[in-house]
């Protein structure tokens, strides 16, 4: 029987609607990790914890390969607790490995702008930021607020204490402040198999304003992001949400509607920064930046 502790931390996970997917991975692990140290742990104890996990945040690739990983990996002479824990410490060093080469290539990029728009939270993006903090902090990022969970605070915030000249505007302000941006950076949820971005909602508009613009849209992801099958259908990655985070309304002919996520086709993308290579389209470029 799985503890009150684990129980707490997936549900703490579960309705997390600030971080990335990169970070709930994390947690995620962490939470695996510290039920194996507190508990007796056997086969069918793993297989309930892992069942408990299948259904958690279905928009991010990186947990689905955590969970696929962890499966595989519980088949090859697991016996033992400490074998348990060597699995996920592996898994975990696997994804921060590529998470570290993605921030870094992504930080060339942003030395090569002098400012900057984003949406959202993206451990990714903070982490280039962080890197590049160390270089220079002569930059002025813009950051939309992120409605309806307004992360986007919280990222501005984070770089503001880095040193960086942060904006913080209103989603709706996006169009207004790109022609004044070198570049349009966003992180990604999930990279579906036939290249477009799942990411979080208004990421769409901006790769549109970046067109409009003529700015480079650059989208930055580790390849534990990108998912090897696509969904049967978007509703298992794009949900609605909770009304009242937008309006509660009683009115008959009105009615709410707030999804937190959305697909950006792959023609949009300009620069597409992963642990693998920074590839700039269109694909009849074929230039590749290592």
């Amino acid at each position: 029987m799985l503890s009150r502790e684990f129980q707490k931390d997936i549900d703490k996970i579960k309705i997390d609607t600030i971080h990335g997917a990169v970070y709930l991975t994390i947690e995620l692990l962490k939470a695996i990790r510290s039920e194996i140290e507190r508990t007796e742990i056997g086969v069918k104890e793993f297989n309930s914890m892992i069942e408990e996990l299948e259904s958690i945040h279905p928009e991010m690739a990186s947990i689905r390969i955590a969970i696929k990983l962890l499966k595989e990996g519980k088949s090859h002479r697991i016996k033992k607790k400490i074998d348990y824990l060597n699995l996920i410490d592996i898994i975990y060093e696997r994804i921060m490995f590529k998470e570290k080469i993605t921030s870094t290539n992504l930080m060339k990029i942003l030395m090569g702008a002098q400012s900057i728009m984003t949406i959202s939270y993206s451990t990714t993006i903070l982490d280039a930021f962080k890197q590049l903090a160390t270089n220079t902090i002569d930059k002025r990022i813009y950051v939309l607020e992120s409605r309806p969970k307004r992360e986007g605070i919280v990222l501005a915030k984070r770089l503001a204490e880095l040193g960086f000249r942060v904006r913080l505007i209103a989603d709706a302000a996006a169009g207004y402040y790109a022609k004044d941006a070198d570049m349009i950076v966003i992180g990604a949820d999930t990279i579906l198999p036939d290249g477009s971005i799942l990411n979080k909602i208004g990421s769409f508009q901006l790769a549109l304003i970046a067109k409009y613009y003529q700015k480079p849209f650059v989208v930055a992801a580790s390849t534990n992001k990108l998912a090897t099958t696509g969904p049967e259908s978007l509703k298992e990655l794009i949900k609605d949400k909770p009304i009242e985070e937008i309006y509660e309304s009683t009115m008959e002919k009105l009615t709410v509607k707030n999804i937190y996520f959305e697909l950006i086709p792959r023609e949009l993308v300009t620069i597409f920064v992963s642990d693998e290579e920074v590839e700039l389209f269109p694909e009849e470029n074929n230039n590749k930046i290592s």
